[in-house]
């Protein structure tokens, strides 16, 4: 159904405008120096670049993700939705969970470079601007490095995904059959977001430091699993929640608007307007 995809570009873009400037403290916390921080906590940090850089400075880098997401949040609702709706069981949390895994597989071939020109501008400290981080990477990493962290970025998107929707299908369920309003779809928004990210944020920290890795002199490490070993190594077990706090206080609104701006662009597909918090709308699966 073509109401999926296009619904899933709404909300996926809505979702990024609301979450970028907590994304932004989220990276320069993950990848900082752990024997030389730069920044004291979650707060210190998103002060700080608010007086450095401004308001642009918590933007920055969001336009990787913005003219991505589109494509991205298209294709995962796409893949879910029509997965789950043609599913033997389609009600099952198990076609939720199922659906939510091949959706995120699917999207990670577009996701993975997004999110490397996006770490990478995040954490450079002058203009970059996306397409020249993009043409930069490959020109002197090639297309390898263009790919740089797919294998891990597939690991976290599976399991997050399915987390995902599962929870959200499972808060939006009532005993007797009714629609799930505005309000309850808003909360189980904000809580699937927060849980799939609470699953999988350490497979995410290493991601980050992959990324970045090799852009101020030679790569340090030969792999995601030679990342994380190395890294528990020099600064214990610590490292895989840091940055953790943003996260979870992102991904609150963030979903949220996701859900509630593809919730309400299906029920302008179905001709069911109604924006009053409360009212009676469409379920999203």
């Amino acid at each position: 159904m073509a109401a999926d995809f296009i619904a899933g570009c709404i909300g996926g873009c809505a979702g990024i405008v609301v979450g970028h400037p907590l994304d932004t403290v989220k990276v320069h916390l993950q990848t900082q120096d752990a024997l030389n921080p730069q920044y004291r906590g979650t707060w210190n940090c998103f002060r700080s670049l608010l007086v450095k850089e401004g308001i642009r400075g918590l933007y920055k880098g969001m336009a990787s993700p913005l003219l991505g997401v589109a494509g991205i949040n298209a294709i995962v609702f796409g893949v879910y939705g029509n997965t789950q709706r043609y599913s033997s069981d389609p009600n099952s949390l198990v076609s939720h969970c199922m659906a939510g895994v091949l959706a995120g597989l699917v999207q990670t071939s577009i996701c993975s470079p997004m999110e490397l020109v996006k770490t990478r501008v995040q954490i450079a400290g002058d203009n970059l601007k996306p397409l020249e981080c993009l043409k930069s990477i490959y020109k002197t990493e090639g297309v390898r490095g263009v790919f740089r962290g797919l294998g891990i970025t597939a690991v976290r998107e599976a399991p997050a995904f399915a987390t995902y929707f599962v929870t959200y299908e499972y808060l939006t369920r009532s005993e007797d059959n009714t629609r799930t309003s505005t309000a309850t779809m808003l909360m189980a928004g904000g809580l699937a977001g927060c849980a799939s990210w609470a699953i999988v944020y350490p497979v995410d920290v290493v991601k980050s430091r992959l990324q970045i890795d090799g852009m101020n002199g030679a790569p340090k490490y030969k792999s995601a699993w030679d990342c994380c070993r190395k890294s528990i190594a020099s600064e214990g077990y610590a490292f895989l929640t840091r940055g953790l706090t943003p996260t979870l206080i992102r991904a609150f609104p963030t979903n949220a608007a996701c859900f509630t701006a593809v919730t309400w662009s299906m029920r302008i597909f179905n001709g069911e307007i109604s924006f009053g918090i409360g009212e009676n709308t469409a379920a999203v699966a």
